[in-house]
């Protein structure tokens, strides 16, 4: 493997990635994973399809490359693979929870028009204890929610100790563990601003999910319908003045925590592998171009055959045989005529 290759497939990652124990943001790490990636694919496609192209894409063609040249048995394949595995994995489940603010504003739409309601979106609170991430908090004159996003689209249940699961799937959720923490979050933030009405609500992206609810101590909601949940609630004494909400507001914003951590995917590694592998790869590409070469071109020459000796006689005045190798040899036509024979090697 030329080492000089490596070290320049490795210079066109400079700057690319995350600072290993630095610490991001969610969005910041799926664009700095976003962009090996792209540097990644920009060097095995040309630059115009790069962009349409995902991680499955290069990790289709590295393992077919890998399997031609029998390198998907390696250790630096396999450690590629499973790095390759986590990058994906990563910014796909950032890319789904952030998704929480998308859906909680497409549901939320129509109440965000009324002009005595406020609402806050993608906040992160914290103490020494917990941490927590809102999806969506609206503060109106008749009280104070939270909602809590779920983009699961499957068959789910809801026991009745508040415990969500899929049903197809070993995922499990602690509803009330999850709320109480979020609700113990805003009581320590607001202190006297805390309203009387505070109510939590489980939103469902997906109108077509299906739950079976058993604990019935957080309402279920399925996209806009959540806005009719909290309407409801107008019927009630207000007891949230519009100086009261924005004081609820400030202080809620005031203490927003942008939650920042380590990326935990091994872009140092993933690196590496990447120029191992090319190196390689396109060194015994270039090795089968040429031996495809030397083939077509080491075809037997036409020999002349002693015409005056005798069928069991006949020899070829010269005969060049072409070395075989790994099937290359598709087949053989030999020509017979007037006494001349005309052998041909067709070489793929």
């Amino acid at each position: 493997m030329n080492k000089n290759r490596v070290i320049s497939i490795k210079k066109t990652f400079d700057g690319v990635g995350p600072v290993k124990d630095k610490e991001y943001t969610n969005q910041e790490i799926i664009d700095l994973l976003m962009e090996i990636q792209k540097t990644m694919l920009t060097g095995v496609y040309e630059k115009t399809h790069a962009e349409y192209m995902k991680e499955r894409d290069l990790m289709r063609h590295f393992a077919t490359l890998a399997t031609e040249y029998g390198l998907n048995e390696t250790d630096t394949f396999k450690r590629f693979e499973k790095n390759m595995n986590d990058l994906g994995y990563t910014i796909g489940s950032f890319i789904k929870g952030m998704n929480g603010e998308r859906i909680a504003k497409r549901a939320l739409k129509l109440i965000s028009f009324d002009k005595d309601v406020k609402i806050l979106y993608n906040i992160a609170l914290e103490d020494e204890d917990a941490q927590a991430e809102y999806d969506a908090i609206i503060i109106a004159p008749y009280g104070l929610f939270v909602v809590e996003v779920k983009n699961w689209g499957a068959e789910m249940v809801i026991d009745e100790n508040g415990i969500l699961r899929r049903e197809d799937q070993d995922i499990k959720y602690d509803l009330p563990g999850r709320m109480s923490i979020k609700e113990g979050l805003l009581r320590e933030c607001l202190g006297d601003l805390f309203p009387e009405k505070y109510q939590s609500i489980l939103l469902f992206s997906n109108e077509n999910a299906k739950v079976q609810d058993s604990y019935k101590k957080i309402p279920v909601c399925y996209g806009g319908g959540v806005t009719y949940k909290i309407r409801e609630q107008r019927n009630l004494e207000n007891n949230l003045s519009a100086e009261k909400i924005d004081s609820i507001v400030n202080r809620i914003e005031a203490s927003h925590k942008e939650q920042k951590a380590p990326c935990k995917v091994n872009c140092e590694e993933i690196i590496e592998d990447y120029a191992e592998l090319m190196a390689q790869i396109e060194a015994m590409s270039e090795g089968q171009k040429d031996l495809d070469q030397i083939e077509k071109s080491d075809i037997v020459e036409e020999s002349q055959m002693d015409l005056s000796s005798s069928d069991n006689d006949r020899e070829p005045r010269k005969i060049r045989v072409p070395q075989v190798i790994g099937g290359i040899v598709a087949g053989f036509v030999v020509a017979f005529g007037l006494g001349v024979a005309t052998t041909k090697i067709l070489a793929k």
